[in-house]
């Protein structure tokens, strides 16, 4: 799949995070893979994603606790046949504490670092 090449625009620390993720749109389900998480969202790496601005719901697990994570979301960019960034849309209160204590204990990520 290809690379990212486009401009830097991360407001928040943002850690690796290798885990399968479901993406619903409808009557679509994309079975994919998270490339990083931040407070605010998800890179997921898939082929054959949503179209920018459409609304899906996300479902993964969180590694290190196990916790569930389901919630609505934005596909906030697309980088055709290789990855789309999803923003977080109605995460609770809890749902959001467990992904901020793994971001606050991983290491972020570096410039150098955006699809990987």
């Amino acid at each position: 799949m290809g690379d990212w090449a486009g401009q830097e625009k991360r407001k928040h620390k943002r850690v690796a995070l290798r885990v399968p993720v479901e993406c619903r749109s409808g009557q679509t389900t994309l079975t994919c893979q998270a490339e990083n998480i931040s407070i605010s969202g998800l890179l997921i790496r898939t082929g054959d994603p949503f179209s920018q601005d459409e609304e899906i719901t996300v479902r993964f697990s969180m590694p290190a606790s196990g916790s569930a994570i389901e919630c609505r979301a934005r596909v906030a960019h697309v980088v055709p046949e290789a990855f789309m960034g999803i923003q977080f849309m109605d995460l609770s209160p809890e749902l959001t504490d467990v992904i901020e204590k793994h971001v606050s204990a991983a290491p972020a990520l570096q410039a150098s670092d955006k699809q990987s």
